[in-house]
């Protein structure tokens, strides 16, 4: 079997029978060509592993050729080894400047040729096995990415409708994960006594493992709003739920909610979230004053026995909420500052009439703020109107 195809070409000819005979006998297989014309109607047929070049040929020189292979997208990660009867460290660095992998002197010694040959295909072995690596690799993130694609297609499922309404509400949201998929999520859910239940939350981490956790979360709260009663039963739920299904490091902030508009009342759970911010109607557009409601509590998932506090705040016809996760105004500036929920009550205080375009705007100005920085986080942004 034979351990590599090698090229010698050279002008003259006992030079090429000596060096193929060598080569020969070391296992190799070895075509021969005068001149570099001939040495590229040669590679055509079949491409060599190694080429041996002398530097000075008629019609096509070593230094042509040299330069021709290594221009080759297909043929420059050949190795070339450059020979010539010029002396000198000079001569050599010229050589490897024409992107030649090595240089020989004539005269030379046989045995040096084929050391430096055996040399060669050690270093041809290291580079078709870091190909075969990296091209395993590339198939592997290709398939990753893929997957990724998927899951991030399927977790958007999860969310409700951009634009969506419920009885009495309409509603849209921005959701930007900060790995391509992530761990925030929000669910609305209209219910049969014409209140409309709402959760956010923000998983810890990032990715694959936070995306999965999102979606328990999001099933979890859906689970104990069909079971009855109120925030504070669907967030102590919710918390023995990822207490006892999760990794003792894992966590997620939530804000509960249930709005119900016979009270004009909304009552809340706060889990270690941002609170929502209140604009008494808001609805309409223009310039307001916002309002961040009140509330504070553990993270769900530290303990399965967690206390959470549940109270109400008003919520009227014509008012208009904001819901968001921390990614949205914790994003450290360059001059060290964040935006804050100070800085959001600021830019909330005169948003359009369409909710969409709130929300974009709303988006659009703590991306100017914080620029150049970006959000490291998942942001979630929801706006919410009560019409009715």
């Amino acid at each position: 079997m034979s351990k590599g195809v090698v090229l010698v070409v050279d002008d003259e000819a006992p030079i090429r029978d000596i060096l193929g005979f060598y080569l020969k006998r070391a296992g190799f297989h070895v075509l021969m060509a005068e001149n570099g014309r001939i040495a590229l109607e040669e590679m055509e047929k079949v491409q060599p592993d190694l080429i041996i070049s002398d530097l000075r040929m008629p019609e096509v020189s070593g230094d042509e050729f040299c330069r021709t292979v290594k221009g080759n997208p297909v043929t420059r990660d050949i190795y070339f080894v450059l020979v010539s009867a010029l002396d000198g460290s000079v001569n050599k660095i010229s050589g490897l400047n024409l992107g030649a992998d090595d240089m020989i002197s004539k005269p030379f010694h046989a045995q040096e040729v084929m050391a430096k040959v055996e040399s060669a295909f050690r270093i041809i072995a290291m580079q078709k096995e870091i190909k075969r690596q990296n091209s395993e690799l590339t198939r592997y993130q290709d398939r990753m990415n893929a997957e990724l694609a998927l899951a991030a297609n399927l977790q958007m499922g999860l969310l409700p409708s951009l634009r969506g309404r419920a009885p009495g509400i309409r509603y849209t949201h921005r959701y930007l994960p900060a790995d391509g998929i992530g761990g925030d999520i929000y669910a609305i859910t209209p219910l049969a006594d014409g209140t409309t239940a709402l959760m956010i939350a923000d998983v810890s981490g990032h990715g694959v493992t936070a995306a999965l956790i999102s979606a328990m979360v999001k099933t979890s709260f859906e689970s104990h709003v069909r079971l009855g009663g109120g925030p504070l039963d669907w967030a102590k739920g919710m918390n023995r739920d990822i207490a006892l299904n999760t990794l003792p490091e894992q966590f997620a902030t939530a804000l509960v909610a249930q709005l119900d508009p016979g009270k004009d009342s909304m009552c809340y759970v706060v889990a270690g979230h941002t609170a929502p911010m209140r604009i008494r109607g808001g609805i309409g557009g223009g310039l307001h004053r916002p309002e961040l409601l009140p509330g504070k509590g553990f993270m769900l998932g530290i303990d399965e026995y967690l206390p959470f506090t549940e109270q109400c705040a008003p919520y009227e016809a014509g008012d208009r909420f904001i819901f968001y996760t921390d990614g949205l105004v914790e994003v450290e500036r360059v001059d060290r500052s964040y935006l804050a929920e100070e800085g959001l009550v600021r830019f909330s205080s005169e948003l359009p009439e369409d909710p969409d375009i709130a929300a974009g705007q709303l988006v659009r100005q703590a991306q100017e703020f914080n620029a150049p920085n970006t959000f490291g986080d998942d942001v979630t942004l929801v706006v919410l109107d009560r019409l009715s």
